[in-house]
């Protein structure tokens, strides 16, 4: 008896501490609501368009709440997205009608919009906003990062019924999740600025 209820303990905690890597944020430029290497940034553009799939991650594993039974809801989201290069960020006009702004702020390359307070959705991909853009310059690429100096209290996150790895129903990039894929210029820096980059997070 003793050995069972030791491996139940065992079991009990490696599904506690670990976290569930199934989500995925993108970011398009082309207006066809997928990410590929088509999304090319050029001094033409006029915005850069955010989506969070809450349910797959980028290859379509699905996601698995590791903490309970509970799905990747969302009722809100915290995006951080940062240039390489030199472009002018304008206004971010969120498309999940929260009514709660949890921030709006730049500082050099970084971006950082938050919203909260929303219904919430159910498991799906969501078109959360896109922000103005213009005067990119050669050679920027735009990617979506964890933190930011600009809201230093802020991560790339979303609210959701999942209680996550530190069980405050929030999945931070970075440690609770980390698909992510950015866009880059008809003349990017290197090879490897667009795709699937998680382990940079790791």
């Amino acid at each position: 008896m003793k050995h069972s209820l030791l491996l139940v303990a065992v079991v009990a905690l490696v599904a506690f501490a670990a976290p569930a890597y199934s989500q995925h944020m993108y970011l398009d430029v082309d207006g066809d609501g997928v990410s590929t290497p088509a999304d090319i940034l050029t001094p033409a553009s006029t915005q850069i368009d955010v989506y969070l799939v809450t349910a797959f991650d980028k290859d379509g594993t699905p996601a698995v709440c590791s903490s309970s039974s509970n799905l990747f809801t969302i009722n809100s989201y915290e995006v951080i997205m940062r240039a390489s290069g030199t472009l002018t960020y304008g206004s971010w006009t969120d498309l999940m009608s929260y009514a709660t702004v949890l921030g709006n702020a730049q500082a050099g390359n970084d971006f950082y919009a938050g919203r909260g307070s929303g219904v919430i959705s159910p498991p799906g991909t969501y078109h959360l906003g896109y922000v103005s853009i213009s005067g990119v310059a050669p050679n920027t690429t735009v990617s979506i990062v964890s933190s930011t100096s600009a809201e230093p209290i802020a991560l790339t996150a979303f609210g959701s019924a999942c209680e996550g790895l530190d069980f405050d129903n929030t999945q931070k990039l970075g440690s609770d999740w980390f698909d992510v894929t950015g866009t880059f210029t008809s003349t990017p820096t290197t090879s490897t600025t667009w795709g699937h980059i998680k382990d940079l997070y790791r």
